[in-house]
């Protein structure tokens, strides 16, 4: 890794002064090294880190900085990533709020969502939901008529409704 520039060194020192110094940076200043010292001092920072610094590795340190909460999730591009974000925060976050966070890509993490909470069943992509998936909803605990409304027109059948 290059040493950093006196530019980096002065902005690195401005962020661990305040946090919130770096989403006030223009996009050149930041850089790979003062991108991953702003999510060091706060994750929400991953927000205002470019495409072209944006990697799993700042992703996972954005996920691990003390202050951070499931609302970094839709900044995190890489679905493995978010995955480890759900299992964080999955003990003191209910299910529907973190899953609204997460852009749901597999059958896998849709199962997951809609069996912690029928209501995540919104946030599944039309062509991962199965029949299947939507029994599961309706069985589900906390499930009521509103469930119903999230199911595909398709899948309405006597069985399901």
């Amino acid at each position: 890794m290059n040493p950093l520039t006196d530019r980096e060194k002065w902005d690195v020192r401005k962020i661990a002064e305040n946090s919130n110094h770096y989403s006030s940076l223009p996009e050149h200043h930041r850089t790979a090294a003062v991108s991953m010292a702003a999510v060091l001092a706060s994750g929400h920072n991953l927000e205002y880190v470019p495409e072209t610094v944006i990697n799993k590795e700042i992703c996972r340190v954005a996920l691990n900085s003390k202050n951070v909460d499931c609302t970094v999730l839709p900044h995190i591009p890489y679905s493995d990533v978010q995955k480890e974000g759900i299992q964080r925060f999955s003990g003191n976050t209910p299910a529907f709020v973190m899953y609204s966070f997460v852009d749901i890509t597999d059958a896998k993490t849709a199962w997951e969502s809609v069996k912690a909470d029928a209501y995540c069943l919104q946030f599944i992509p039309e062509k991962l939901i199965t029949a299947d998936l939507c029994k599961m909803a309706l069985q589900h605990p906390d499930t009521d008529k509103k469930v119903l409304g999230f199911i595909p027109e398709k899948f309405r059948t006597p069985e399901i409704e």
